[in-house]
């Protein structure tokens, strides 16, 4: 095993090279979405820290959260980055320093306007963005009527809050991003409920239906039952089922 434990001067600084460079790697092979966004300066002092002292102080793992957020990386991309760490260095995960990592993210997230077509908390598509590939695939798809279709997944709202947890909106962008990777939809949360916009294939059905599964063994149940409706894709009508579950009617699952 690497050890990464204080060591003289030259020691230290190899170590630390050797560790970031560890860090980059195995976080780009854990799901990190755009390489030229992974290093910040925060990023140097946390590797500091940890090289010579094996551990990362609660502020230093704040500043790296909310270096982040402000980058408008998700909050999943954020926290499997600092497990990557971890890994690179051959060390049980630092559970408390995860935390300050995603308390720092929280605080900036929760103040910052969004800045890419991916929503922070879900790692999902933004509203707007979706809304715009709805736009493009009703006005340039329509040689091929029926390629496409909307899906809304309504899920059950929060008890006791405006909007679910954080840490649960990350794991619910996580389930819907692994359950359809490959069939070529686009997804978004908002209101509670997950709207997709797929090409329509049996096969595509299917991982909806997969989807929705996922979703429902979620928080320990919190997210059950969900209820999935299909909407045709036809011009106006899909923009303006793309913000509401009652826009038109159709069969539900």
């Amino acid at each position: 095993m690497t050890s990464f434990r204080t060591k003289s001067r030259a020691e230290c600084t190899f170590s630390r090279h050797l560790l970031l460079r560890r860090w980059q790697t195995v976080s780009y092979q854990t799901g990190w979405r755009f390489r030229a966004d992974w290093f910040l300066p925060e990023v140097r002092t946390v590797v500091a820290s940890l090289a010579t002292s094996a551990m990362v102080p609660a502020p230093t793992a704040k500043l790296l959260g909310a270096a982040r957020a402000r980058n408008g990386v998700s909050i999943s991309e954020t926290m499997n980055d600092f497990r990557a760490l971890f890994a690179a260095a051959e060390q049980a995960l630092d559970v408390d320093a995860l935390q300050s990592v995603a308390e720092g993210w929280a605080e900036v997230a929760e103040t910052s306007p969004p800045l890419s077509c991916t929503d922070v908390y879900t790692g999902l598509a933004t509203q707007a963005h979706f809304q715009r590939r709805i736009h493009e695939v009703s006005t340039f798809g329509a040689q091929r009527p029926g390629s496409h279709a909307l899906a809304i997944i309504s899920l059950p709202g929060p008890r006791d809050s405006r909007s679910h947890c954080w840490t649960l909106l990350a794991r619910l962008g996580e389930a819907v991003k692994g359950e359809l990777h490959g069939t070529g939809a686009v997804a978004m949360y908002q209101n509670s409920a997950i709207h997709i916009l797929f090409p329509v294939s049996e096969n595509n059905l299917s991982r909806l239906l997969e989807c929705k599964a996922a979703l429902e063994a979620l928080g320990e149940g919190r997210l059950w039952p969900a209820r999935m409706k299909f909407y045709p894709l036809s011009g106006a009508a899909a923009a303006t089922a793309a913000t509401s579950t009652t826009a038109v009617q159709d069969s539900s699952c």
